[in-house]
């Protein structure tokens, strides 16, 4: 009778609870129609600019007002387009305003833009051409059109609304609503023709939970303790016997098998389980969840968390993952997790699919990537899976694997897309142990990297994963570690974690300066990435890292071969070269480097955003502590006694860029690079696609690619002088403008 009731009650919460979540999944519909009205009437409202626009004539520049542009700041005629920026001209002229002149050149007049947006100083600008070469500009005030689009288009009840701009990432121009909801990707967006905007919306999150969920779950509580006593209590009356269950294994002590640096292993103290797999590739227990093919990356597997990745997702990669490591004849996986607020509860779910494939696991816990791939060559089970979202914003996560000393990517990735589609998954029951491998990890590190001398230096973790262990580190080592955002916090409550972008460098560079200190260390999200500030809180490249440790490791290890990606600065070829080395280029990505790493047997990779690989005495992955240690032993070893600012000003240098991105959706991406592949015309120069289009020209370079990272565009320019730099920059702009004529290229 009590299990009637509490089910009972259960069933209504529940229902209410139902009831709820579809009022507001009917409100979040109603709010996506009120959108695509909203839409409408801005359309309506940019083809009415349009039109007058047009019709407007170079003698209503004098009084833009009186002809009935109440919202216009200025206006005037210009005889030719600007070579480059300038204050001289009767408009201020940025690259923007230079692009919009461009585009009005060929197609007569160029969409709406806001120039330096979020200042004092932004405006909208509208460009036509007009007979001789002229072109006649007006700019209009954005207090007012903000005041209209609130007032008639931007009206919203729930959720977040916002306006934005396509530059290097949408910028929002004007918001209203709940920005909190604003973590992942929008529900809906709608490109507005004419214009460099969009509509984009979050709904509310989520319906709060009925309160009675608590009173109920210590009703079930009790009425468990009841059961339990009633069935203790009848257990007297009838023989007893053994009951064997099937629940997940409880963890064992682990103990590690010791391997040197050399990878000769020691007298083992591990226990080889063997396989307990059922060879038949089919799980009739496994629930069908709903997997999203665009998950499964070229790197790795990654998606928004609660969309696209959940428990229930987690287990079924577990078994997938789990299929394919045992179908390589792997047994045994080391699974490790970031710090972000989801991945606890995902690594459990992972493990829980890895043991019911019938793998044996090792779980590290909460440790950096590196840790991960450190254990699995440490003890020597060849295999890895990292819970972790990288670098990616806060509601992203994901997996990094490792199978059989291999990092999955391409094909292999999808291989295991294909396993979870077709079913082919093994069943069995695997063990469970637990191991704290941060000890060993550090000692290691010590014995191939001691510090000849102590160094002052800056650490900035971005609230990541790599703030367990990079302060313990460089302790060790003898450092004088000040420390920045070094606690765990999976809301990266201070920058994101992502030392690639210049402005997550400026606190560190700010300590660095503040302090006096040698050097400047930032990690990424997960601790594979690294970012250095020099003594003066300069930014140091990953390739001019890689410039710096080939020359040192081709002094021990002449002909070897260095790999790098196409991102990287076309100086680095002279430097190996000249060292005595092998330069090789390749496609972008930390598991495609990989692979040409063990291709090549090369003793040395590294890429722009990073991840830099060490094969001549650590175990050949991408390690931003070990890393960051080698830097450090090469500023305290050196001769002269320098210090890094003077070391890096010593090496060859160019005039570059950061990696641009450039916001656009994937098959986008995949149309416009297969277009300017085909039709980029760059006379004279060298042009490479191993990863979209590099063009060497005799005095710089300049790539543009698909980024398999984010949706966009990524760029990088170099030159030996800033005139040089600016050149090239031009002629990628008229070739992609050529290609996509809308596209908003402000660098």
């Amino acid at each position: 009778m009590i299990l009637i009731v509490v089910s009972g009650l259960a069933a209504a919460i529940w229902i209410n609870d139902y009831q709820k979540q579809s009022a507001l999944t009917k409100f979040n519909q109603q709010q996506t129609e009120k959108l695509a009205i909203a839409a409408s009437g801005m359309t309506d409202m940019l083809q009415d600019w349009q039109q007058r626009f047009a019709d407007m004539a170079a003698v209503n520049a004098e009084d833009p007002v009186a002809y009935g542009w109440p919202e216009a700041s200025l206006a005037c005629v210009l005889a030719a387009i600007p070579s480059a920026p300038t204050t001289d001209a009767c408009i201020p002229v940025s690259f923007g305003t230079i692009n919009s002149l461009r585009q009005a050149e060929k197609q007569g007049m160029s969409d709406f833009a806001v120039m330096q947006p979020n200042t004092p100083q932004a405006h909208i600008l509208l460009t036509k051409r007009l007979e001789a070469s002229r072109f006649l500009v007006l700019t209009l005030q954005t207090t007012e059109l903000e005041n209209k689009l609130r007032e008639r288009y931007l009206s919203i009840g729930s959720g977040s609304l916002a306006l934005q701009q396509g530059a290097q990432n949408w910028l929002t121009l004007f918001q209203q609503g709940d920005n909190t909801v604003q973590d992942s990707s929008p529900i809906y967006t709608q490109t507005l023709s004419g214009a460099y905007w969009r509509l984009a919306f979050w709904p509310a999150d989520r319906v709060a939970k009925s309160a009675a969920w608590p009173a109920l779950i210590i009703l079930i509580i009790i009425v468990c303790i009841l059961c339990w006593l009633v069935a203790t209590r009848f257990s007297t009356l009838r023989p007893k016997k053994q009951v064997q269950t099937g629940a997940r294994p409880r963890p064992v002590e682990y103990v590690e098998n010791e391997v040197n640096i050399d990878h000769t292993p020691t007298p083992t103290a591990i226990r080889v389980a063997t396989p307990k797999v059922s060879k038949t590739e089919s799980v009739d227990r496994v629930r069908p969840v709903d997997i999203k093919p665009v998950i499964f990356k070229t790197y790795d597997i990654r998606g928004i968390v609660g969309t696209q990745l959940s428990e229930p997702i987690m287990r079924v990669l577990g078994l997938a993952i789990g299929t394919e490591a045992q179908h390589q004849e792997q047994t045994r996986i080391i699974v490790g997790r970031d710090g972000r607020l989801s991945s606890e509860s995902f690594s459990d779910a992972l493990i829980e699919g890895l043991l019911a494939s019938g793998c044996d696991v090792t779980d590290i816990g909460a440790v950096p990537t590196p840790l991960v791939y450190f254990a699995s060559q440490h003890m020597r089970t060849h295999c890895g899976v990292v819970v972790t979202g990288s670098h990616n914003p806060q509601g992203y996560n994901g997996l990094k694997i490792v199978i059989n000393d291999k990092t999955l990517s391409g094909e292999a990735i999808q291989g295991i897309y294909q396993r979870i589609q077709q079913s082919r998954l093994y069943s069995g029951e695997g063990q469970l142990r637990q191991a704290d491998v941060i000890g060993s990890y550090i000692e290691q590190v010590k014995q191939v990297v001691p510090l000849s001398r102590p160094l002052k230096v800056g650490v900035d973790c971005g609230n990541g994963i790599a703030g367990k262990v990079v302060p313990k580190l460089l302790t060790a080592l003898g450092c004088d570690v000040h420390e920045l955002f070094c606690n765990v916090d999976g809301h990266f409550p201070n920058h994101h974690p992502n030392p690639a972008q210049p402005q997550n460098m400026q606190d560190i560079s700010k300590l660095v300066r503040d302090k006096h200190l040698d050097i400047g260390l930032a990690f990424d999200g997960d601790g594979d990435r690294l970012g250095v500030v020099n003594g003066e809180g300069e930014i140091i490249w990953p390739d001019r890292l890689l410039m710096l440790f080939a020359s040192d490791i081709l002094q021990r290890h002449k002909g070897s071969t260095i790999v790098y990606d196409v991102k990287s600065t076309g100086l680095l070829e002279q430097v190996i070269t000249k060292a005595g080395g092998k330069a090789m280029m390749c496609p972008s990505g930390h598991s495609l480097i990989r692979a040409e790493m063990l291709k090549h047997d090369a003793k040395l990779a590294g890429e722009l955003s990073g991840h830099i690989f060490f094969a001549d005495n650590w175990y050949g992955f991408d390690d931003a502590l070990f890393a960051a240690c080698r830097l450090l032993a090469l500023i305290a070893d050196d001769p002269q006694r320098r210090g890094a600012t003077e070391i890096f000003a010593a090496q060859p240098q160019r005039f570059n860029t950061p990696e641009i991105l450039i916001d656009l959706d994937t098959a986008e991406c995949r149309r416009f690079m297969t277009q300017f592949t085909q039709n980029a015309q760059f006379d004279g120069a060298e042009v490479i696609t191993i990863d979209g289009v590099r063009v060497n020209f005799d005095k710089g370079w300049g790539l543009v690619r698909a980024s398999n990272t984010v949706p966009g565009l990524t760029l990088r320019f170099e030159a030996e002088t800033e005139e040089d730099l600016e050149q090239i920059k031009q002629q990628f702009i008229q070739q992609m403008l050529q290609v996509k004529p809308n596209l908003s290229l402000n660098f």
